[in-house]
């Protein structure tokens, strides 16, 4: 018999171990963590209990059974404290009665401290059997108080639990009865093993086992149990919706803080107000016969601001199925409310905007898009909506940045790809659900004129780095930002050594100017052909001319200047050594001058003499020796001419062609000639002193070539049958002057301009140098060709002309 029973007892001790874990997942709930104590104290006990029975010595059956009758109690306050909190009793009666039974058990622990202080009157020795039973064995008021606890206990706990099934079981039918089990399995084994079971030890513990594992049961499977749950506190005054709960009139006799908050004040409170006083729409809510009403929406003014709810009416009745009020569930949808005017918003902007837009939900498919994007893509309709946005995309241009647009190449019905960019933000979708919105822009235009600039800045820096001139960039502040290899090969900085430093190569001395001139050019002005001196790294100076021009930003303004710098150093030698030699030549032509004009004039002085008592044939011979003179000093008159002006001009001016070769004809020996004008240009930029020099002596070549070989007189011309006509007229880019006369063989056209070359005798071989001279002067180009009269034609072309407004006319004298 002591085999069976103990062995149950062993099965009860790990039966009541895996419970106690099962609790312990519901330990949150009501009722959860006294239940982990109860099936912890039972296994407890019931180990203690089966060492008890099963022991021989004396003392360990005493401490055996100390320990199991300390676990009884708490299996008996565990189990009323989890009836308690199961049935939603207030906390503070709770934890009065556990409180006060608790003291039970620091009674019982007392018995291992106190050594006057013991549960039994112990008998000689120990035997089978648990000791409480042992022959023997008296029981002390301790433990008649204790057993006094345990029943009190019990039979509290049994009411708790059997008013909660009275009250519940019209609703939960599966978890009432097993509460109805959990109050009622002690009582039911123990009247059993008193008046059916005939064993000697006490059987008791598996009642409480069974109460144990009846209500965890119902705890683990049914979670609650009662309309006013046991948990009303966390379910209803901590709901996000607000709960109302009204008395057969219409008047609320309680509210959650949520309603609270939703329909009141900050100082009023909603208990004992009539519902339509607070709702004042609350004659738009149709309830059926039942009081039953479904979701419906109203419109509030709470404090001055307008809100939404949605409420559900739903009625409650006592045991008896009699309506004893309402039960009202508010949900504030304002923000809904909201959002759905904001998409109502949207969608109107959506229809109507002229971009590509389209909108994906969390998992980048389709959700809508509006007739641009449909064009783009080459779709029709919906057809893809729930499409991935794989589908249309192509190669992706850039790597989509946070809060950056993209670029992708969206792909069309047709193949084709086209570059857009793709500005998307995130967005929550009437369904509730995150999402995302995209703009699309066609970018093909930008696209290619970005890459034409890509190939012309590409140029540019090609051209920059192969220029054999140096160029230097800088900002405003004269920070460099561009150095070209020829820059280092001018002035020995690396790039690497200059770039994002000030430019190092205005010497000391130049920079107060180069400041200046700087900030002239971040004004907007040009600079060509400055020129001064640089600095080298190694110290030494450089002669450069430099050209410069402001930098400009898409704003258009000004951001830095650009400089070109041309190395003048061998120019600057070549002028100095020029200017030199000009000097000395200056010198030269002062001594030809003064010490061969004063001979001639002596000479001519004393044959003027010589030739007033001189014979006839005398004379003859002071005449020839008269021309010789004179042909001498024409010599040193254009050899000075040579030596002196060169090819240096003056500043050139607007020169009228027409009165320039009149007044050079004038000065010329034109009696034997005519001239002849046609269409010239009406102003050139010449010297007008050097021009009359070359007309003159164009005219003068051209009467002592003449056809019929007259010997021109000075004066002045003479209108009607010359020995010569002299044309000026006009050329593409310039002017000529034409004579009719035996004109000049190819062969010899270069021959003429060189000094000292002449057909003549008694020529000086300097005039048509001369010519040549002066158009190489003002940089124009001087052509020999024949006359459309067989004469010699001189052609001056790259000649500036300055328009004017009226047509020239043609004209002949």
């Amino acid at each position: 018999m002591y085999g069976r029973f103990v062995t149950a007892l062993w099965v009860l001790t790990g039966l009541s171990a895996v419970f106690s874990l099962l609790a312990w997942r519901k330990r949150e709930d009501p009722g959860g963590t006294p239940m982990v104590v109860f099936h912890l104290a039972l296994s407890v006990g019931a180990a203690s209990y089966a060492v008890d029975i099963t022991a021989t010595t004396l003392s360990t059956q005493l401490l055996a059974r100390q320990v199991a009758t300390i676990a009884q109690g708490a299996v008996a306050i565990s189990w009323l404290h989890a009836a308690l909190q199961y049935a939603d009793f207030d906390r503070a009666v709770t934890r009065r009665a556990v409180g006060l039974l608790s003291l039970d058990l620091l009674m019982l622990m007392a018995v291992f401290v106190f050594p006057g202080v013991s549960l039994f009157d112990l008998p000689p020795s120990g035997s089978v059997g648990s000791l409480v039973v042992t022959p023997g064995t008296g029981l002390t008021a301790v433990f008649v108080a204790h057993m006094a606890t345990i029943l009190i206990a019990a039979l509290a706990g049994t009411i708790v639990l059997v008013q909660l099934f009275v009250r519940s079981r019209h609703l939960y039918r599966t978890q009432a009865a097993a509460v109805l089990v959990a109050a009622l399995a002690p009582w039911t084994i123990a009247l059993t093993q008193q008046y059916f079971l005939q064993i000697p030890e006490d059987a008791t513990i598996f009642a409480w086992g069974v109460s144990g594992i009846a209500m965890t049961t119902g705890l683990y499977t049914f979670k609650t149990l009662d309309p006013v749950p046991a948990a009303q506190e966390t379910i209803v005054e901590q709901m996000g919706d607000g709960t109302l709960v009204l008395d057969v009139d219409g008047c609320i006799s309680h509210a959650n803080p949520a309603a609270e908050t939703l329909l009141a004040g900050p100082e009023e409170t909603l208990v004992g107000q009539q519902v339509d006083a607070v709702i004042p729409t609350w004659d738009k809510v149709t309830v059926d016969d039942d009081g039953q009403s479904d979701w419906s929406e109203l419109a509030l003014s709470v404090d001055g601001q307008q809100r939404f709810v949605e409420l559900e009416v739903s009625p409650f009745t006592d045991r008896f199925d009699g309506l004893v009020g309402r039960l009202v569930v508010l949900r504030d949808v304002t923000e809904r409310k909201q959002r759905e005017q904001r998409l109502a918003q949207y969608k109107t902007i959506f229809e109507g905007v002229s971009e590509p837009v389209y909108v994906l939900d969390e998992h980048d498919r389709f959700v809508t898009y509006n007739d641009p994007f449909a064009e783009l893509v080459g779709t029709v309709g919906d057809s893809l909506v729930g499409e991935r946005f794989e589908t249309v995309l192509g190669q992706m241009e850039t790597e989509p940045m946070d809060d950056e647009p993209g670029e992708f190449l969206i792909r069309t019905a047709s193949g084709e790809q086209v570059p857009c960019e793709v500005d998307a933000a995130d967005i929550e979708l009437a369904s509730g659900e995150s999402g995302r919105v995209g703009i699309v822009r066609d970018i093909s235009q930008r696209k290619e004129i970005e890459s034409e600039l890509a190939v012309t800045t590409e140029r540019l820096e090609t051209l920059v780095e192969a220029a054999p001139l140096a160029i230097v960039a800088m900002d405003t502040d004269g920070v460099v930002e561009v150095w070209n290899p020829a820059a280092t090969e001018l002035f020995g900085w690396s790039a690497d050594e200059v770039l994002g430093e000030t430019v190092p190569v205005i010497p000391a001395e130049n920079r107060r100017q180069t400041i200046e001139l700087h900030a002239q050019v971040l004004e907007g002005e040009r600079l060509a052909g400055h020129e001064t001196e640089l600095q080298r790294k190694d110290g030494s100076h450089v002669d450069v001319s430099l050209a410069a021009a402001p930098i400009r930003g898409l704003s258009g303004s000004v951001v830095g200047s650009v400089s070109v710098i041309t190395d003048i150093t061998d120019q600057k030698r070549r002028e100095r050594q020029l200017q030199l030699q000009n000097e000395r030549l200056d010198e030269f032509a002062s001594l030809v001058s003064h010490d061969l004009r004063n001979p001639l004039q002596v000479a001519s002085g004393h044959l003027e003499l010589a030739s007033q008592d001189a014979s006839a044939d005398v004379r003859e011979s002071i005449t020839a020796a008269t021309d010789a003179l004179n042909r001498m000093e024409t010599l040193i008159d254009h050899t000075l001419t040579l030596a002196r002006e060169g090819r240096d001009i003056g500043d050139p001016e607007p020169v009228s062609l027409r009165d320039t070769f009149a007044r050079a004809w004038d000065a010329a020996p034109t009696s034997a000639a005519e001239r002849r004008i046609r269409d010239p240009p009406e102003r050139v930029l010449a010297d007008p002193d050097r021009l009359v020099e070359l007309f003159q002596n164009l005219v003068r070549n051209a009467v002592e070539h003449g056809r019929d070989g007259a010997t021109p007189e000075s004066g002045p011309a003479v209108d009607g049958a010359g020995a010569v006509t002299i044309t000026l007229g006009a050329t593409p880019d310039g002017f000529y002057v034409a004579d009719d006369g035996p004109g000049i063989p190819p062969d010899q056209r270069d021959a003429v301009l060189e000094s000292g070359y002449s057909t003549s005798d008694d020529g000086t071989g300097f005039g048509l140098s001369i010519v040549e001279t002066i158009a190489e002067a003002h940089g124009w180009e001087l052509k020999i060709t024949d006359s459309e009269d067989g004469g010699a034609q001189f052609e001056f072309s790259g000649v500036e002309i300055e328009t004017q407004g009226e047509e020239p006319t043609a004209e002949s004298s």
